[in-house]
């Protein structure tokens, strides 16, 4: 067993469709955009089909960046299995990348295909090294206008939720992220104009711990999924408060991540004058059994 604790967007990996694949099954929009946002994320959700034939699709962001967390669900997934290779696309003739997603149970629609972070850039491979930008980069709405529908292959067959353009989907999010950004008491104008973001300075030693405690209750229940780990960052680079959230059903998940968060360090963000600031970071943690 294991968590894994994804710093950075999952790099995908470009690859090609046969020609042997089946015409794609492609299901329509049967409700509008609906919106709702909680305390600790913003959601965008939307019905594909109607009766038998009624499909999820769920669009979250935890706070301001260029990826975004993806549920689809409903019958046309029931055969998709769990960490199985996945190609995504967004549009016809977009080469898709090579997935491995979680499955679970969504309550209402059955089995759900879940993406902790999806980016609709094509060919963009994010480092778990990588820097974190100073500023806070919203979702590109412009390239989300290229969007047709979200197409997910798995054994020889893709379903497509035929979304359309997500520009104005993706409008919402940005001022949605903006404002959960000054409800954890962390100015989001600042950010837009930071010089710096903050820099973890014992990131490896607090990540091994956290990988080693696999929440025990969820263990002996059999239970996996994706915890969503958000902590505010003082002026001084201490953990001001560690918050979790559930991205999956679990109700025995209860990770323990933040108590290794208390002994995390880090050098302050720095606002437009070099100052420091209260800031965040947000990851996500995946909890697995087996490799």
């Amino acid at each position: 067993m294991r968590a894994l604790l994804c710093l950075s967007l999952v790099p995908f990996a470009a690859m090609p469709l046969s020609p042997a694949f089946a015409k794609p099954v492609e299901i329509a929009p049967s409700t509008p955009w609906n919106a709702d946002y909680g305390e600790g994320r913003c959601r965008l959700a939307r019905i594909f089909g109607e009766g038998e034939n009624r499909h999820l699709l769920f669009i979250d962001q935890y706070g301001p960046g260029k990826t975004f967390g993806l549920t689809v669900a409903g019958p046309a997934y029931d055969r998709f299995g769990h960490r199985q290779r996945t190609a995504l696309r967004f549009y016809e003739g977009q080469r898709p990348f090579r997935t491995a997603p979680y499955t679970g149970e969504v309550e209402g629609f059955g089995t759900g295909v879940i993406y902790s972070n999806v980016s609709l850039e094509h060919g963009t491979e994010d480092k778990e090294d990588e820097e974190a930008p100073a500023s806070l980069p919203p979702l590109d709405t412009g390239l989300a206008d290229q969007t047709r529908f979200i197409g997910l292959l798995q054994r020889a067959s893709e379903v497509r939720l035929m979304t359309g353009p997500l520009g104005k989907a993706f409008a919402e999010l940005n001022k949605c992220t903006q404002g959960l950004v000054d409800s954890w008491g962390v100015d989001a104008a600042a950010h837009l104009t930071a010089t710096r973001a903050a820099r973890w300075t014992n990131q490896d030693a607090v990540v091994r711990r956290i990988q080693a405690n696999y929440p025990r209750s969820a263990l002996g229940a059999g239970q996996q999924g994706i915890v969503r780990m958000r902590v505010i960052i003082d002026e001084a680079g201490a953990v001001e408060r560690c918050t979790l959230l559930n991205v999956t059903e679990a109700d025995k998940l209860q990770s323990p991540a933040c108590e290794s968060m208390r002994e995390a360090r880090f050098e302050p963000a720095l606002d437009a004058s070099g100052q420091p600031m209260r800031s965040f970071m947000s990851t996500s943690i995946a909890y697995q059994i087996g490799n």
